[in-house]
């Protein structure tokens, strides 16, 4: 059993975390002053570091090994009940706002998804603080000090029919659902605000749909995350929705419409992708190939 550092983790820290002694009751305080209470916000604005479940029954601290799921970074336990957070280190954070980078968020609400369910953890967990393992409030376990990358985590758990969509969307399946609805009806909405200084607006209508999306949730997102969403799918659109870019598409759509009707090859079978063996050039798994495959990541 590792040891957990306490000054990696205060490293990792927003530099203004959300922290709070009781539930409901939250504040922003430096990290020095926001490790001393019982519940504290682990993963910056933004950005994932952390992965962290909720579990609420009796033995949860060991739920991960009842799973068959690798060693957790830290699970911090109340003593009264033995329910408990498990928390897995990222080896590389990621951001979670980014409409031009989809695909590790995607992937990992796919993971985040699956262990959910393998775990029996709580998916009304909103994910915003965590028990504080540094406090002595809880008993904290480190059962490892080392990070996972998303392919590592993926080799445990069936990714397939993961994240939810919809109302029952939960953790980082809530990102992805909000990118989705909102991109889509962007790419034709924007035509509709094309005239001069039109940002604001345009700006305005977005978040108003995420937010119109994020109160179809069970356990809806915070507001600044919300926020961020829409800011990136507002700018995103805007780099790449122009006037006169829309006109050159229309221009050659004709013509890539007929590049696109010629030939073709076969497509490769399932034996002879299993010849090629296409995940070992990849330098991931056989399993988490198909995984990629078929979140049409690859």
């Amino acid at each position: 059993m590792a040891m957990l550092s306490k000054a990696a983790l205060i490293e990792s820290l927003p530099h203004k975390p959300y922290c709070t002694d009781e539930l409901g009751n939250l504040f922003i305080r430096g990290r020095l002053s926001a490790i001393s209470r019982q519940y504290l916000q682990v993963n910056r604005h933004n950005m994932v570091t952390y992965l962290v479940f909720d579990i609420d029954r009796a033995g949860a601290a060991l739920a991960w090994s009842d799973a068959h799921l690798p060693p957790p970074y830290w699970t911090a336990k109340n003593p009264r009940n033995g329910h408990a957070h498990i928390c897995y280190k990222l080896l590389i954070p990621f951001p979670t706002s980014e409409a031009a980078h989809l695909e590790p968020i995607r992937y990992a609400a796919a993971i985040q998804s699956a262990f959910m369910q393998r775990l029996q953890a709580d998916e009304g967990y909103a994910g915003l603080i965590t028990k504080n393992p540094l406090h002595p409030h809880w008993q904290t376990e480190c059962w490892t000090e080392d990070g996972y990358s998303l392919d590592y985590l993926a080799d445990f758990v069936d990714i397939r029919n993961h994240p939810k969509v919809g109302r029952e969307a939960s953790g980082l399946g809530r990102n992805c659902d909000t990118f989705d609805n909102v991109r889509h009806w962007a790419y034709k909405a924007i035509r509709e605000y094309w005239r001069p200084d039109y940002a604001a607006s345009w700006e305005n209508a977005v978040l108003a749909r995420c937010e119109a999306i994020n109160m179809g949730y069970n356990t809806p997102m915070q507001y600044s995350e919300v926020k961020s969403i829409a800011k990136s799918i507002a700018k995103w659109t805007m780099r790449h929705f122009t006037p006169a870019k829309f006109s050159e598409s229309q221009a050659k759509k004709g013509e890539k419409g007929g590049k696109c009707s010629k030939g073709g090859g076969r497509p490769v079978d399932k034996k002879s992708e299993a010849q090629l063996k296409p995940w070992e050039s990849l330098g991931v798994s056989r399993r988490t190939y198909y995984n990629k495959k078929k979140l049409g990541l690859l």
